[in-house]
């Protein structure tokens, strides 16, 4: 059975099956708890009456009886009495299609129609997540120019001090230029004179000062400038 009890299974029964029966002819009139055992009759779309009596072992067709003497409707007797307590199906689908013809194939078309519903829901919500991704990713785009940067890179320490090494030359040259030839003379040996004593006291003090401090040096011709 589809349900745990009894009662719900039977009054699914009654009325989950008129699409393939005569619809409102499902009537429940044993329903025994205590046993677990229940019995109905329908009316199939052949003209066929038919009790089912369904237990925990399954489903079973107990009797039949055409509403006519219609020569279709004896030949559905006839195929819906060979399943007389003869077989005991798993389901009430399997029952009614094998005792049935018209009733399987609304069952077929029933079926089908829900999965082409499914099919269609299922397609729908996959391009529903597909726009929703596109949608997404459209928003995470940066325009080409709103995402360049110029960034400026500061002088090195060593461009720093070549370009002030630049500038104190030419300052000293545009000086030399400017004074007389005595003075520029002058100037050459006072400077000759300096860097010398400058050097042998560099030379003298190798160990705590190598180098001669570029700084000192420019301070050096500024004070002898002014």
């Amino acid at each position: 059975m589809r349900f745990s009890s009894l009662t719900e299974e039977l009054n699914s029964i009654t009325k989950d099956y008129d699409y393939g029966i005569v619809p409102g002819s499902a009537a429940v009139f044993v329903k025994d708890e205590i046993m677990g055992i229940g019995r109905l009759d329908l009316t199939l779309l052949e003209g066929v009456i038919v009790v089912i009596e369904l237990s925990d072992q399954g489903y079973h067709i107990a009797s039949s009886s055409p509403l006519s003497n219609d020569p279709a409707t004896l030949a559905a007797a006839e195929q819906v009495q060979s399943c007389v307590d003869r077989q005991i199906f798993e389901t009430m689908e399997n029952l009614l299609m094998t005792a049935s013809p018209l009733f399987r194939e609304r069952f077929q078309s029933t079926l089908h129609d829900k999965l082409h519903k499914v099919q269609q829901l299922q397609l729908l919500e996959e391009q529903q997540h597909i726009g929703l991704g596109q949608s997404m990713e459209n928003d995470t785009l940066i325009p080409t120019h709103l995402g360049t940067t110029t960034s400026t890179v500061p002088p090195s320490d060593t461009t720093t001090a070549r370009t002030g090494s630049y500038g104190q030359q030419s300052i000293a040259a545009s000086l030399s230029s400017s004074m007389p030839s005595s003075s520029h003379n002058s100037y050459d040996d006072h400077y000759t004179n300096e860097s010398t004593t400058n050097l042998s006291s560099s030379s003298f003090d190798h160990n705590t000062n190598p180098t001669l401090d570029q700084q000192d040096l420019m301070d050096e011709i500024n004070q002898w400038i002014h």
